[in-house]
């Protein structure tokens, strides 16, 4: 029974990673992610061939189509096996904690949002507000079903916006460039904000703190690490995931 709750896991991390995709693609472009409903079908954007159904068969496909179009042979971006892989295995290590439960309705989802959130950053620079919104309500109705008050996240949100204003006071306006916009530097502002909500006191002070060491760690190897396709986001957001895989809950 055990083992066919994680093949149960497994599978929805697996589809969830597959429409993660087209969020990951779609969300920076500003184009709708309902794909057959309300927005344009999936299609590859070498050649504009609309991708079939039996084509979107999450992780076996691209290993099938050697991560190639199979109209146009054009190559697959590997940031898309990397969602699907990732969901499929946080889905798995959230049913080992949890089970089928609440919480790994909400974890599991907040690790979609995660996901998909690392993708549009290392193309991109930044976290969208869409994904951030999420993340933020998620993280609310996790905290207030675990503390039944409103009381400590007000608290622990406090921190968050001065720790924040901090954060983008010393790598944004003092960083030496380590941040290359302000939209990059609001998004991991606003993230941090966010953090403060979905986790207590003291784990946020924790994340902050391991946010911190690794920015310094990448300031201290300095010029070489400065360049223009170079995204900081994992610093962020990696450092997240790990705490609510590791954190009692």
């Amino acid at each position: 029974m055990l083992f066919l709750g994680y093949v149960a896991a497994a599978i929805l991390g697996a589809i969830f990673g597959s429409y993660a995709t087209l969020f990951a693609y779609r969300i920076p472009k500003q184009e709708s992610c309902f794909g057959r409903y309300f927005g344009p079908k999936s299609r590859c954007p070498n050649c504009n061939t609309i991708i079939r159904t039996r084509e979107l068969i999450p992780i076996i496909n691209w290993f099938f189509t050697r991560g190639k179009c199979v109209s146009c042979g054009a190559k697959i971006p590997k940031t898309f096996l990397f969602i699907e892989l990732a969901t499929t295995v946080l889905f798995m290590i959230f049913y080992s904690k949890f089970s089928f439960s609440e919480n790994f309705i909400i974890f599991s989802l907040m690790s979609v949002s995660l996901v998909i959130a690392i993708a549009i950053d290392y193309h991109n620079k930044f976290i969208p507000n869409e994904i951030l919104t999420t993340i933020l309500i998620l993280g609310l109705v996790e905290r207030v079903l675990e503390d039944n008050s409103i009381i400590p996240v007000i608290l622990s949100a406090a921190f968050g916006v001065i720790l924040s204003s901090l954060f983008y006071k010393v790598f944004y306006k003092n960083g030496a460039g380590f941040l290359k916009s302000q939209n990059q530097a609001f998004s991991y502002a606003k993230f941090i904000i966010i953090a403060s909500v979905c986790f207590n006191i003291n784990l946020f002070l924790l994340y902050f703190l391991a946010v911190l060491s690794i920015f310094t760690v990448i300031i201290i190897l300095g010029k070489s690490l400065k360049r223009d396709n170079f995204s900081l986001g994992f610093s962020l957001l990696m450092p997240f995931i790990w705490l609510i895989i590791c954190s009692p809950f």
